[in-house]
């Protein structure tokens, strides 16, 4: 059971994580603060371990001061039998303590030893006076030496307390081992705090990664990564979404310029086969009956160049339907009364029997929107209602200006027939054309209508015109 806990709590301390790497980096940065903290106590240690000794030593001279001046002066002749046995005594008890210490003291004159306690020492060569440390037969000395007294004929009384330094370099190295077992100790114990800590640190990461990869298994654009958890966390889960909405935007152009391209070739095929079938035959035509009557010739050519300006048209208005669909709308504040101005003076130069009469607003009427496209839109209901309307007809333009309820509105009317309330929703699907409809045209000019008005979020109405005939209403949103 405590192996399978451990396994879990370390299951994915794999070189190329970060929860690894985190716990390697805490680790090594907790491994150089525990060396230099342990280099630090064991120097300490052993600084205080050699003052001790130091002291000792010097505590321990301080002792047979009397007697190496006695000796000094040439001892205490008149000292009685109690005295000398009280001293010796004494001296029993000093290189018992000494003994025990592992240490000596010497007292020489003219560098010959006179007294000596404790421990045998070998013999040393002159020490400076103060402490030195030497290594004689493979053991380490602390040796203290200092001058008692001088005859004044360079006879030197020297007294020299030396102690085996065995004992306090044991103790040292004692030091160092539990430092060392103690450091890798606390090292694998911090490996495994950080780990289960990094684990808990990460674990919204975690689950922000396992959500990523569910979308990605299903790739679904349409989900959102939680933004709930840490700052950080909530932060790179927004960038992720916002990536995820470009990049559903991008799927979406794509889709629908690839949607626009299907369809641009497919009604490309299905409409063009006749107007190039016309064409072919009137060119066959001539190309057998070369001998024909001019007039016939003639006939036959005009024919064939109504049917080619057709294709034309048909070209035209599969181009700006398929071009519609496949760029994204890139939207700005447009003048709209502009707009209609300038498609106004166009369709009177393009239609020169039709009267237009325009009831625009002298100030600007803004709309957010995309202005070839809403160009596109006028364009296409003035030019359908000349077309539909009668034979030099009368066409009225109208702009209302938005409020605070509802937003501007185009209003675009002809004289013509009308439209049936029945298909007034097919107009608006290419290619369709009422019963009994006689005016030339593509039947793209209404879709194409209907197309940008969904991109600028319009909604487009068939009424009954006041003038006897059609009434398109476009209303646009109102604005923020």
């Amino acid at each position: 059971m405590l192996l399978h806990r451990l396994r879990a709590l370390l299951g994915d301390l794999r070189p190329e994580s970060l929860r690894s790497r985190l716990t390697l980096g805490i680790v090594a940065v907790l491994a150089v603060v525990l060396v230099l903290g342990g280099a630090y106590v064991a120097r300490e240690a052993n600084r205080t371990e050699r003052q001790a000794v130091d002291d000792r030593l010097e505590r321990t001279a301080e002792l047979l001061d009397k007697i190496a001046e006695d000796l000094a002066n040439g001892g205490e002749p008149d000292a009685t039998e109690a005295e000398r046995r009280r001293g010796r005594q004494e001296d029993l008890r000093l290189s018992r303590v000494l003994r025990a210490t592992r240490s000596s003291l010497v007292i020489s004159v003219f560098d010959a030893p006179v007294y000596q306690q404790g421990v045998r020492i070998p013999t040393l060569a002159p020490t400076p006076l103060g402490f030195t440390t030497r290594e004689v037969g493979g053991r380490r000395l602390r040796i203290f030496t200092k001058i008692v007294a001088e005859d004044g004929i360079g006879g030197v009384t020297r007294l020299q307390a030396t102690t085996d330094l065995v004992q306090a370099d044991s103790r040292q190295a004692s030091l160092r081992r539990r430092l060392l077992i103690v450091g890798a100790v606390m090292l694998v114990l911090a490996a495994l705090a950080t780990a289960a800590a990094a684990g808990y640190v990460l674990r919204p990461l975690r689950r922000l990664r396992d959500e990523a990869r569910g979308i990605e298994g299903e790739a679904d654009l349409d989900t959102r990564l939680p933004t709930a958890g840490p700052r950080e966390i909530s932060a790179l889960a927004g960038s992720f979404n916002a990536m995820l909405r470009r990049l559903q935007r991008s799927a979406e152009d794509r889709n629908q310029a690839l949607d626009a391209t299907r369809r641009f070739a497919a009604d490309v095929g299905h409409e063009i086969r006749t107007p190039l079938t016309s064409v072919q035959a009137a060119l066959s035509t001539i190309d057998r009956h070369p001998d024909a009557p001019a007039d016939t010739r003639a006939m036959i050519v005009e024919d064939a160049l109504s049917e080619n300006r057709r294709l034309v048209l048909l070209l035209d208005g599969l181009q700006a339907l398929a071009r519609g669909d496949a760029n994204p709308v890139e939207q700005a504040d447009v003048d709209l009364a502009s707009v209609v101005a300038e498609a106004v003076t166009a369709a009177q130069q393009g239609h020169p029997g039709t009267t237009f009469e325009s009831h625009l607003p002298d100030d600007a009427v803004v709309v957010r929107g995309w202005e070839p496209g809403l160009r596109s839109l006028v364009d296409n209901l003035l030019r359908n209602a000349a077309r539909h309307g009668r034979t030099d007809g009368r066409v009225v333009v109208g702009l209302q200006p938005g409020s605070t309820v509802e937003g501007p509105c185009l209003v675009v009317e002809d004289d013509g027939e009308g439209i049936a309330p029945e298909v007034r929703e097919r107009v608006f699907e290419p290619f369709f054309r009422a019963v009994g409809t006689a005016a030339p045209g593509s039947g793209l000019g209404l879709a194409i209508v209907a197309q940008q008005a969904r991109q600028h979020d319009a909604i487009v109405a068939i009424e009954d015109a006041s003038i006897g005939g059609a009434r398109f209403v476009v209303r646009f949103p109102r604005s923020a």
